[in-house]
């Protein structure tokens, strides 16, 4: 249902059918964009405020329903904050089976706490009161969630999909209109390696247009490496030599396939699942049949996924190798920028 859904949005789908769902969602996109303008018109009049979290907070978030790399540039800040002395705290929602939450700690251990709850505003209060030692609060996905005060808001914008579709939810994969970018305090622009530089250059011109600033910075998602199901780290150039089969259940699984195709040796299918999938025993199984049916040597899927996989292998092995993409952020250009922004309001601020 997800990928006609997307089909449809996207237009790729011209029949019949995809323009019936076309129809059926823009229909239901008033309703939406009601609740949205309503709510943002409460903030605008005092009706709705902010709360400050107690601690310098930034927030890192999107525009579009995920896939724009918000995880890894999450990490990517904390590892920062980290090495300058600090103490971050992750604030999350929390999806079903907290697969987010628990990918945070399995890729960043001991440098931040990470606390998923709805209510960023409650779980601020929780943290603090028990861990005196948290200096920063780290917003994922934060930025339509205002009641949270921060004191730098940051918007990823996914070069290869920017404007979801030009439409907001249910007809395309926007939470909001453009206009609302004006809340940013700045833009970074992900996947930029992943479009032609002509099209790069008229992302950049649109959004300043929308904020009057040109984007900080342009960021690549960067596989550097593997780990299989031992936890044992592979080295990438090990795909290179093998036929394999991806599973991904994120925001943006083209963009997982694409990064895929160009390190494996051959890649024999590639299942995509909605972002957050709840997977069962029985189906992961099934995905297992299916990679040794297409004659994959491998499996190859995401730290978010293999959260949940883990908990349904009982002795974690699965009659193939099953391995995980290790994601790093990497600047094209504005990381001095982005790093100087994140000193002046987090790192040198006063509690």
């Amino acid at each position: 249902m997800r990928e006609r859904a997307l089909k449809a949005m996207s237009g790729e789908d011209a029949g019949l059918g995809g323009a019936a769902l076309r129809a059926l969602m823009a229909a239901a996109t008033p309703l939406y964009a009601l609740g949205n303008a309503t709510r943002s018109a409460g903030f605008a009049l005092g009706l709705k405020r902010s709360h400050p979290l107690g601690r310098p907070t930034v927030s890192i978030g999107n525009l579009t329903t995920g896939g724009t790399g918000k995880t890894p540039m999450v990490g990517h800040m904390v590892r920062q904050l980290a090495e300058s002395g600090h103490r971050p705290c992750i604030l999350l929602r929390g999806y079903r089976g907290g697969d987010e939450a628990e990918e945070h700690r399995r890729l960043l251990g001991d440098l931040a706490r990470v606390e998923p709850n709805p209510d960023r505003v409650v779980a601020a209060k929780l943290a603090l009161a028990e861990d005196a030692s948290i200096t920063c609060f780290m917003l994922d996905d934060g930025f339509q969630h205002r009641r949270a005060k921060r004191d730098l808001d940051l918007v990823l914008i996914d070069a290869t999909n920017p404007w979801g579709y030009g439409h907001l939810l249910p007809r395309g994969l926007m939470r909001e209109p453009k206009a609302a970018l004006k809340r940013a305090d700045a833009v970074i622009v992900t996947r930029s390696d992943q479009v032609e530089a002509g099209v790069l250059s008229e992302i950049d011109a649109e959004i300043k247009g929308l904020t009057g600033q040109s984007p900080i910075a342009h960021a690549e998602h960067t596989w550097v490496g593997l780990r299989d199901a031992d936890d044992k780290p592979i080295e990438l150039s090990a795909l290179g030599g093998l036929a394999v089969m991806g599973v991904v259940g994120i925001g943006n699984p083209d963009a997982f396939v694409t990064t895929l195709t160009h390190h494996a040796g051959q890649v024999v299918h590639c299942e995509a699942q909605p972002d957050h999938h709840h997977y069962t025993r029985k189906q992961l199984l099934g995905l297992i049949d299916l990679a040794q049916a297409a004659g994959a040597q491998a499996i190859v899927t995401t730290e978010k996924d293999w959260v949940k996989w883990s908990v349904l292998l009982e002795d974690g092995k699965a009659g193939l190798p099953i391995y995980r993409a290790q994601l790093a952020m990497r600047f094209g250009d504005g990381e001095a920028e982005l790093a100087g922004l994140i000193a002046e309001r987090i790192l040198l601020r006063n509690n």
